[in-house]
């Protein structure tokens, strides 16, 4: 089984980072699945953090089109899933209605996850803006009345970056915040961005007061290799209604030659 994992990050710009990734999904993926990172074009933040820039719609929607690039690639090149490694899904749909191959992200793998760990959860974020944006994620997937409102720490990038390896202050913040949503209600816990949930798995905190931390490298390996095993049994992604209505090869050819999107060599070419 082979899984294109996409980060919302630019390629070159934190290679200590996709190679943690790397090895912790050694550990986690089951025996012989082959899992790859891959990130954004090098320059696509000018200089700036993901977090910077996902909080405007307008930027994502422009980066959206980069992911989806990546999702017809994954098929053309043979690989068993596409996974959105970013908890807000970037393009998670759009995907879905493009290509053939399971499309899985990191939010709604989490969520899922933790509604079967426990009646009610709560994400906890580390950026301004990431509140508004899962909340409305939540509702989009219909999750609102197991979810609490987004939690926001107290921490920005590079303390985040330094806990990858210092982790005990950023760790007694995300306790804190944990504790609060805990008093709430939260019988499970989702970190809000892949980069606070390695900082959190790397710590080895998997429980807060008896309440499951959701490994969010984890959550959307696992529920790739579910979708791809799914997949071999013959249960696809539904084609009926708007939301996953997929067009035709020539459709899409045309679109994308339209819009100066890159070509994409079919599958059977590939092979």
């Amino acid at each position: 089984m082979r899984i294109w994992y996409q980060s919302l990050f630019d390629s070159g710009r934190m290679p200590a980072y996709f190679e943690g990734l790397a090895a912790r999904a050694r550990l986690v993926a089951r025996p012989g699945a082959q899992v790859e990172f891959f990130g954004m074009p090098e320059g696509t933040y000018g200089g700036r953090v993901p977090s910077d820039v996902v909080i405007y719609p307008y930027l994502m929607s422009l980066h959206i089109q980069l992911i989806l690039d990546n999702a017809l690639r994954a098929e053309a090149e043979g690989y068993d899933v596409f996974a959105i490694g970013s908890v807000q899904d970037p393009g998670l749909e759009e995907a879905r209605s493009l290509v053939d191959i399971p499309v899985v992200g990191y939010g709604e793998a989490a969520m899922h996850f933790a509604c079967a760990l426990g009646s009610r959860f709560a994400v906890i974020a580390f950026q301004a803006g990431f509140d508004q944006i899962m909340d409305l994620r939540i509702r989009k997937l219909g999750l609102a009345e197991r979810a609490l409102p987004t939690a926001l720490m107290e921490a920005d990038f590079s303390d985040v970056g330094k806990a990858l390896a210092e982790p005990g202050n950023l760790v007694e913040r995300f306790r804190g915040a944990a504790r609060r949503v805990i008093a709430q209600g939260a019988e499970a816990i989702i970190p809000g961005q892949l980069y606070l949930s390695e900082a959190i798995a790397h710590a080895g905190v998997t429980r807060i007061d008896e309440v499951p931390i959701v490994d969010g490298l984890a959550a959307t390996l696992k529920m790739a290799e579910a979708m791809a095993d799914l997949k071999r049994l013959g249960i696809g992604v539904t084609r009926r209604g708007y939301a996953h209505a997929r067009p035709s090869r020539d459709m899409i050819e045309h679109a994308r030659r339209v819009h100066s999107r890159p070509p994409v060599v079919p599958p059977e070419k590939k092979r």
